[in-house]
């Protein structure tokens, strides 16, 4: 937790510099708004056409507006931010000349309220997007400066003015907001600059951004930015009125284009169909077709009818066939053919069965009583005989008959089937010419209904695509963000005092506190004097340190206490001082051993012992070590303030030869690299009674104060170089 805190000490002690910074920083902030250009912004919305789903219940338009490809957000983003687009709607508005007030600080844009009217035209290409200096002097007169020339040409409003090969320029003033607005002051100095359409054309584009609400959502949002806020109002909504009558002209050029080609194909198409349906009634008269399809399927149902009756007369041919040569085999006996007979089964063949079969069974009964040639018998025989021989011959001339109808239905069997020669081909044939005459059919009717649509088109004079929110002009500015750069700013300035502490901490990179004295050596802290406001509590620590050193028996009789620092405003003669003061109260038999001779002449009389440069040089080291131990011998504490580390190498030599060393590093003022020489001197000469004293423990001046020492010792640095 102390390690933590010691850490964030330097920036507790540098907090009125954070603050002050972040001070400065908020006023910073301040004064570069007020002189900011502030930029406003206004936006317009456009629903897009969308011709998958059309209006609820408007179907005619949605299935005839064919021409119109199904838009994609996208590409309708590029289209809105096209050049030919921009050029367009610029052609309409009047923002190729741009007038602005010029003050001492600020330059500010006039859109409605200027004072005067200016038509500037340019003859020479050159001097487009420069700025025209005018300067109106009173009420009447101006005097106008050509960009990059000295010449002023000057001249009267109502007046056009001649500005050499350059251009004309014509100022009329505005009497209908000087009636308004009465106390509008005219006179100053005025900016007018003429942009070239490509110029003019990318500072639009520059400040227009058109974006998606959403990706899947038809809706666009054209979002313009400018210093004036009615232009960007102005400007959204021109744009999206210019997309949507771009969308209705083009639409409208497509169909009236395709209108033209369609009644061209339509003719076309009408020819060819004539022919083809020319060719197929020539071959119909040609082969005496009417329907191939129905006449086939009459003749084949004829075919198999005679087919049928064919062999419904063959079959009774063969059965007569099979009766007539059975009948004549066993005419003698007919009366034995009857119970065979099959052929005949109608009335009269079985009435004349029976009358037979009748005769008969007379014949029988007479010749019971009479004799074979009688009469009567031999007149039933001629019955029978007669009744016979017509039966023989009915089923010869019916055999006959069959026979006949037989080969009848052969020869009508034949014909019908040559209807089928050739049939095949005739069939391909027809079915080419009914193929050819279909495709110019639907050809004709598809242009025909594509015509209608492209009329119809041509006719309805409407976009789907349309405004949902028209741009208002905006109040307030959207950059530069004020709070934004007042955060930031305040920021800025808090991050940049925090950097400045830490560089002047880092280049100091003093010994600071007890941790950092305590990671860099072994060597024990003696005690720690904090930085005194008064002699009262400075006597009164250092009286208290004197005990303890008492206690710990470090201050035993006729010994010498060291005094060492690496500078001599680093406390070491402080604490001398502090010591002598106490030990002149305590009334002690001691002696304070200096090299310095204006230290020397500040202490007291009687309490103080000046070792010159030239005594000391002459002392070899045996003859210094008695000449010191007799001077220990003589009084019961010695002091020595030695010289500084290591900058003297005596300073070592009485290291050496005190009881105790006590190195005093201040924390403001002690590199904290010395502690490592410090390690390396009590290393190299063995030097193991060594105690460290800090001086101004915990105590943390002002960081200005100590900047400034930094930037002053900086310049000095510099000035020397």
């Amino acid at each position: 937790m102390n390690e933590q805190l010691s850490i964030l000490r330097p920036y507790l002690r540098g907090l009125p510099i954070i603050v002050l910074a972040m001070v400065a920083g908020f006023l910073f902030a301040k004064k570069y708004l007020s002189y900011t250009t502030p930029m406003y912004e206004s936006t317009t919305k456009i629903k897009l056409a969308d011709l998958n789903q059309g209006v609820t219940g408007n179907n005619l338009f949605k299935d005839l507006d064919v021409f119109a490809s199904t838009n994609k957000i996208a590409m309708e983003i590029e289209v809105l931010k096209s050049q030919v687009l921009l050029e367009k709607m610029l052609m309409d508005l009047d923002f190729e000349e741009e007038l602005s007030r010029v003050g001492r600080l600020t330059t500010k844009e006039l859109f409605k309220e200027k004072p005067f009217f200016h038509q500037l035209h340019i003859l020479d290409d050159s001097f487009y997007n420069k700025d025209w200096t005018i300067k109106v002097q009173d009420t009447l007169n101006y005097t106008v400066s050509l960009p990059g020339l000295e010449t002023e040409f000057t001249g009267t409003f109502g007046d056009t003015l001649q500005l050499g090969n350059a251009a004309t320029l014509l100022l009329e003033k505005n009497t209908s907001l000087m009636a308004i607005k009465a106390n509008l002051e005219m006179k100053g100095e005025y900016k007018l600059v003429r942009y070239s359409p490509s110029r003019l054309i990318e500072k639009v584009a520059a400040n227009l951004d058109v974006v998606s609400v959403d990706k899947d959502v038809a809706i666009l949002r054209i979002i313009y930015k400018s210093n004036v806020p009615e232009k960007a109002a102005i400007l959204t909504d021109a744009l999206a009125q210019t997309y949507i009558s771009d969308y209705i002209e083009e639409k409208f050029k497509t169909a009236d284009v395709t209108s033209d080609f369609l009644d061209q194909q339509i003719a076309k198409v009408y020819q060819d169909l004539s022919r083809a349906e020319m060719r197929i009634e020539g071959y119909r008269v040609d082969n005496n077709i009417i329907n191939i399809r129905q006449e086939t399927e009459t003749d084949l149902r004829k075919i198999s009818q005679l087919k049928i009756q064919q062999t419904n007369v063959q079959m009774s041919l063969e059965a007569i066939q099979e009766l007539d040569d059975y009948i004549s085999s066993g005419k003698d006996d007919f009366l034995k053919l009857a119970p065979n007979f099959e052929a005949f089964t109608d009335l009269l063949s079985t009435e004349m069965i029976k009358k037979i079969k009748q005769l008969q069974l007379e014949k029988a009964d007479l010749l019971l009583i009479y004799k074979a040639d009688h009469e009567l018998v031999v007149n039933v025989d001629k019955k029978i005989k007669y009744y016979t021989d017509y039966f023989i011959e009915s089923i010869s001339n019916t055999r006959k008959n069959l026979e006949t109808k037989h080969a009848k239905l052969n020869t009508n069997i034949e014909e019908a089937e040559k209807v089928f020669i050739g049939l095949p081909e005739r069939e391909r044939i027809l079915s080419i010419l009914d193929r050819e005459f279909q495709i110019h059919q639907q050809s004709y009717i598809f242009l025909n209904e594509k015509r209608i649509e492209a009329e119809i088109a041509k006719a309805a004079k409407h976009a789907f695509h349309r405004v949902i929110h028209k741009a208002s002009i905006p109040q307030k500015p959207v950059s530069p963000n004020r709070p934004i750069i007042i955060i930031v700013s305040t920021l800025l300035g808090m991050i940049g005092a925090i950097i400045f502490i830490f560089l002047v901490n880092a280049s100091k990179a003093r010994v600071n506190d007890l941790n950092s004295v305590e990671k860099n050596t072994d060597i024990p802290v003696l005690f720690g004097a904090p930085h005194f406001k008064s002699d009262q509590q400075a006597q009164s620590f250092f009286k208290n340190e004197v005990f303890k050193l008492d206690m710990k028996g470090m201050l035993p009789a006729h010994s010498s206490v060291a005094f060492s620092a690496f500078g001599t405003n680093h406390g070491s003669r402080f604490h001398l001082r502090q010591l002598l003061n106490v030990f002149i109260q305590e009334q002690r038999n001691f002696i304070l051993l200096t090299f310095d001779e204006a230290y020397f002449n500040t202490l007291p009389a009687g309490r103080a012992l000046l070792l010159s440069q030239e005594e000391l040089t002459s002392f070899t080291f045996a003859r210094l070590k008695e000449w010191y131990n007799g001077l220990c011998s003589r009084y019961d504490l010695v002091l020595v303030d030695n010289f500084n580390l290591p900058d003297n190498t005596e300073s070592v030599v009485f290291m050496g030869l005190a009881d105790q060393n006590i190195c005093v590093v201040d924390t403001r003022k002690t590199h904290l690299k010395r502690i490592e020489e410090l390690n390396v001197i009590r290393a190299k000469n063995e030097i193991s009674n060594l105690y460290l004293a800090l001086n101004n423990h915990k105590y943390s001046p002002s960081l200005l104060r100590e900047g400034w020492w930094m930037i002053r010792n900086v310049r000095k640095l510099i000035t020397r170089q």
